[in-house]
This record gives C-alpha cells, structure tokens and sequence, in this order.
C-alpha cells in the first residue's frame, strides 16, 4: 500500500484559563506559535570491555518547554507576559486634580489618567485663576502641552477633567501565571482537518522585551514551562499534554 500524505501546517485558535480553576476557556487572540521543546539529561555508560561504544545510556527528560507568540495585546495578555496585576479606571470625573510642572514652553502636564476628550477638561492655576485653551495650553490625549508661562508656572495647575476608561497594567507586581492551554486546531496540509492540543499546566515566563516603538507590529514572545499536573493519574495518560487527531 503506498504512504499515505499526512504533512501537517497547524493553525488555529488558544484558549486558555487559569491552572486548577473551572474558569471559562476563552479565546486569547491572534497566536503564530505555540511550540513545545523537550531537553533531556544524557548519562551513557560506557563500554570498556572492547570494541567502544556505550554499553547502556539513559535519557531523562528535564524540561518541557513552551513558546506562545501572541499578536492581540490585550491587558490580559500583556499582564500574562510581564507578571502585572491589572485594574480599571474609575471614570467618575475629577475635580481639580492637582498636577505639578516646571512651567516650561512645550511641556508636557500628562493628567493622572487618560481623558475623556468628549468632555472638555477645565484648567486653571494654583490660585484659580481660568486657563484657556490654545492661548494658555495645547490639549491632547494625554493632558496639556504648555503655550504659555505667563499663568501656568512651577506652582502647577488643578484640572478637573473625566477619566478615559481604560486599563491600569502594572507591570512586575505579580507572581507567574499558571495556565491550561486548549489548542482549537485545523491542519491546513490536510483541508482544514481538525486536532486539538491540551496542555494542562504551564508555567510562563517573562517576555525577553516589549518594544513600546517601532515600525513593525508587536509580538509578545512568552516563554513558558509545561510543568507536571498530578491531578492526572493512569497508566499511558501524559501529566503535560495530549494531542487529538482526526483520522
């Protein structure tokens, strides 16, 4: 009988929740990669009753490793790739918010929060006095860019202002994620027949940089580990993963 073609392009779609919980499995985003490598331990007994060669060798599995490349950053995700706990803005508006500055022409006074430009700000010095806009400051999407130093001085300014809802991510504040990955997959070398991959715990790592510029579209690269789950028991049934194909 000749070889049937069984070549395999996997793509597809990661879910994922957290390790040991009953959590719903949810979409991550839009994944190139997820890789898992194996490294082992190699002892090998020579043969020193002539001939050379090994008279017996034992490889031991040290490390499952995983890579997962992630092109949506959400806060959920850049939180997964750099250890930050995650809260959300309280977009109740503020009143006069008291922000230093230099009083410098050209500086940037970034507000406590992102605003809510649908809602015009209002800005005035230390002692009360109204600001205007385009005469005193420059309003953008961050705060207010000085155009004058005759009111806005190194005694700073009040802005009372609606907050922008939006995510606070604060990064290296959290302990490493442990996670269970569900592959939804499809081998495109074989019309789109469907596999599935299950990882049940892995451990991530730091990501090796997150370019906050550039010319290109950012990927989060997460290392991770595949550690062992020993809520799994049975003989023949794998503690890291499972792959299901269709036959």
């Amino acid at each position: 009988m000749a070889q049937v073609d069984r070549s395999f392009i996997g793509e597809g779609i990661a879910y994922a929740r957290a390790y040991q919980s009953q959590d719903a499995l949810l979409d991550i985003g839009n994944c190139d990669v997820f890789n898992i490598s194996y490294q082992t331990n190699r002892i090998a007994l020579p043969n020193y009753r002539g001939g050379g060669g090994n008279r017996n060798v034992r490889d031991r599995v040290t490390d499952v490793n995983t890579t997962l490349g992630l092109w949506d950053l959400t806060p959920e995700n850049i939180a997964r790739a750099t250890r930050a706990t995650v809260t959300e803005v309280d977009t109740t508006p503020i009143v006069d918010e008291a922000l230093a500055c230099a009083g410098v022409l050209g500086e940037l006074i970034p507000f406590k929060h992102l605003p809510d430009l649908t809602v015009a700000p209002v800005l005035k010095t230390a002692s009360d006095t109204a600001l205007v806009a385009g005469t005193d400051y420059l309003l953008n999407q961050h705060g207010i860019i000085v155009l004058s130093t005759t009111n806005i001085t190194s005694a700073g300014v009040k802005a009372s202002y609606t907050p922008r809802g939006a995510s606070v991510i604060q990064m290296l504040t959290a302990p490493a994620v442990e996670l269970e990955i569900y592959i939804a997959g499809l081998n495109e070398a074989q019309s789109g027949e469907p596999y599935s991959l299950r990882v049940h715990r892995v451990k991530l790592g730091l990501v090796s940089q997150m370019q906050a510029f550039g010319q290109e579209y950012l990927k989060l690269e997460i290392p991770g580990e595949a550690l062992a789950d020993d809520r799994i028991t049975g003989t023949g049934i794998s503690k890291f993963c499972q792959m299901d194909m269709a036959a």
